[in-house]
């Protein structure tokens, strides 16, 4: 029952008890019937009574229908704000801006309008419009931003967008056709398209209509691997492709009515549009087209205005990277800011920087970005061999030159597939530290020219990526103990109490902790020196860690001592585990110089959480003093050292 039925039966109500209430009151007034008078009133009270009760709740349930409605709007709004700003993610990996995602949609809607499709279909092109890519988030951002053409490897990785993308869409369950846009915005009028080559009118009209206003808008704006056309030369190319790849009819309703459509597009949007006359269009510009042969060319054969355009977007490039680089000193972040900017300067397939580790004197990896990155991340280089070593021996860049020099112990099926090499050294004042390495499918893909932009890249980021990784080093160093290299004491405290919050937080899951010191150990620094002990202390700690589960952390704590943490370990299984490093570190034979070997005795001590403590604090203290106490019962009987008991807090209690 409505809101406004409910009042009107009321009313019925109210004159059904009323009128006759009336009249039986004016025959008994004129009868001087007490009774009947009486019987009137309360007749009339109680039908008033019962009309506002009634008016109440008929208020009361406006305000609850109304407020129904504002918290539906609100959550539909909600939606669809959340619908956009998962678009404009989506078009910010393409490298597209939330200008094309409001162009498109109002186009989508107007064409949608005038093609008369149903109300449901009009709200299924206007999510349509905002999310037909969400499948390209599975699609690998060097292909989506390529420059020039797919392969017909890039193009197979391409179509996956569309099938994944119906297939999140699917989920969603919207009440409209939104998946059939998403899946189906690719296919073609011939039935070449994909991912079903559906023909005609087997294709769903409104991702009919999707295709024909993201064409017409990403052809008109500039994008990484192709410039911005005119309208004219937008909509000629519209049309050369209508019976072919797209609805004729529906070309034809947006041409005549395009003027209009741009009209609606606020002014911000519609100067990222391209507004000149492009000289020689292009007849596949989208990535999501056939894939087609490379066309060598070089920079002289380009347009006055596409030289201008790229010199803007390298100037607007490197003015980002000036801006940006340094905000965060952390390596990863800063080194995978350059590739990404870099990318809108100068092209490649595979971006390399690389470091070098002062320990080791070769340079890895810090970040790979395009094809085969796992490949590349694990290559080792050694300064002085191949074209990356090199340049960093000599604090010189290099460009076209044989990349097979570089890409020794690639796979060769990897390595066949580059033909071009730039690479530009990282600098600081005592030389090279590092490289940034690109690599190319494309014969003579860099000119002298691409050498100067990369040096200018490396010249902005040099001192960023240097400041990063000294604090990455020093953050190391801070927590790392040099003779070594195992986590310090400060590290273990960090780890130690990491460890707890998860126990405590995973209802009391056990963990335990081994206190290890050497026996006698100062009589070898009295009788060896302080180098032979320390050249010790690095193979006890390496002899320790074998003994070890792979889950459980080890570090030096002071001196020679020693504590390992073991998550998920009760007192018997550490027990069992400090046992096994007893008898292992016992029974190695220690080599401290030619011909000459000793032995070592470690004390150990057990405490577990949370029997034996529920802070770092206390454990630590009970591992400690069950340590000391295993310690003095060996000295006390020596035989004790040949046995493979471990003092654990229980057993003293």
């Amino acid at each position: 029952m409505t809101l406004l039925e409910g009042n009107w039966k009321s009313r019925v109500l109210l004159v059904a008890v009323i009128v006759p209430a009336a009249a039986l009151l004016y025959s008994a007034l004129q009868e001087s019937a007490t009774r009947l008078i009486l019987t009137s009133i309360l007749l009339i009270a109680f039908a008033s009574l019962l009309h506002f009760l009634h008016a109440q709740r008929t208020e009361r349930a406006q305000r609850i229908q109304s407020e129904k409605i504002r918290r539906i709007q609100e959550v539909a709004n909600l939606r669809f704000n959340t619908i956009e700003a998962l678009a404009i993610a989506i078009n910010a990996k393409d490298q597209t801006t939330h200008g094309h995602v409001r162009r498109t949609q109002i186009y989508a809607a107007e064409l949608g309008n005038l093609l008369k499709v149903s109300e449901g279909e009009l709200e299924a092109l206007k999510a349509g419009a905002l999310l037909h890519d969400v499948g390209k988030l599975v699609v690998p951002e060097h292909i989506l931003n390529k420059p020039g053409k797919l392969t017909a490897a890039d193009f197979e990785k391409m179509k996956v967008h569309t099938l994944v993308g119906g297939d999140i869409i699917k989920r969603v369950n919207f009440p409209y056709p939104v998946e059939d846009i998403v899946r189906f915005h690719h296919e073609k009028w011939d039935g070449s398209g994909y991912p079903e080559g559906l023909i005609g009118e087997e294709i769903p009209l409104v991702a009919r209509i999707i295709s024909v206003v993201d064409f017409y808008d990403a052809t008109r704006c500039d994008r990484p691997y192709r410039t911005g056309m005119s309208r004219e030369d937008s909509l000629a190319l519209m049309r050369r492709m209508s019976g072919s790849s797209f609805d004729p009819h529906v070309v034809e309703i947006f041409c005549v009515h395009v003027d209009r459509f741009d009209s609606l597009i606020a002014e911000q949007d519609i100067r990222e549009q391209f507004a000149h006359k492009v000289y020689e269009p292009m007849t596949n510009v989208d990535h999501d087209a056939d894939p087609a042969p490379e066309a060598p060319g070089t920079a002289d054969e380009l347009s006055g205005f596409r030289s201008i355009a790229t010199a803007q977007r390298e100037v607007f490039a490197l003015h980002e990277i000036a801006q940006t680089i340094g905000s965060s000193l952390n390596l990863q972040d800063s080194v995978t800011l350059v590739s990404s900017k870099l990318r809108g300067i100068i092209t490649f397939d595979v971006c390399i920087i690389s470091v070098v580790n002062e320990k080791s004197g070769q340079a890895y990896a810090a970040h790979v970005d395009g094809d085969h990155e796992d490949i590349f991340a694990r290559r080792p280089i050694t300064i002085g061999e191949g074209i990356t070593g090199w340049v960093i021996a000599n604090a010189r860049s290099m460009y076209n030159t044989a990349p097979e020099l570089d890409l020794i112990g690639i796979p060769d099926d990897v390595a066949s597939t580059i033909h071009s090499v730039l690479v530009a050294p990282l600098m600081r004042e005592d030389g090279a530290f590092g490289a940034i390495t690109l690599y190319s499918t494309r014969r003579n893909a860099y000119s002298s020219e691409h050498v100067r932009l990369l040096e200018s890249v490396t010249q902005h980021v040099s001192s960023a990526l240097n400041n990063a990784l000294i604090y990455e080093k020093t953050m190391q160093s801070a927590l790392t103990d040099p003779l070594t290299d195992l986590p310090n004491a400060r590290a273990f405290h960090l780890m130690l109490e990491q460890r707890l919050a998860e126990c405590q937080r995973y209802n009391s899951e056990p963990l335990s902790i081994i206190s290890i010191n050497l026996d006698n150990f100062q009589e070898i620094n009295d009788s060896h020196g302080h180098g032979i002990g320390d050249h010790l202390l690095a193979d006890v700690a390496s002899a320790i860690r074998k003994h070890l589960r792979q889950m459980d952390a080890l570090a030096r704590y002071a001196g020679d001592e020693f504590v390992a943490i073991l998550p998920m370990a009760a007192k018997d299984v550490a027990a069992t585990v400090a046992d096994r490093i007893r008898t292992g570190v016992e029974e190695k034979k220690f080599t401290i110089r030619a011909g000459r070997t000793v032995q070592i005795g470690i004390s150990l001590g057990v405490a577990s959480f949370p029997a034996d403590g529920e802070t770092s604090e206390i454990l630590l203290t009970n591992a400690n003093r069950l340590m000391q106490r295993d310690k003095h019962a060996r000295k006390l009987s020596p035989e004790a050292s040949s046995t493979s008991n471990v003092i654990s807090l229980g057993a003293l209690r």
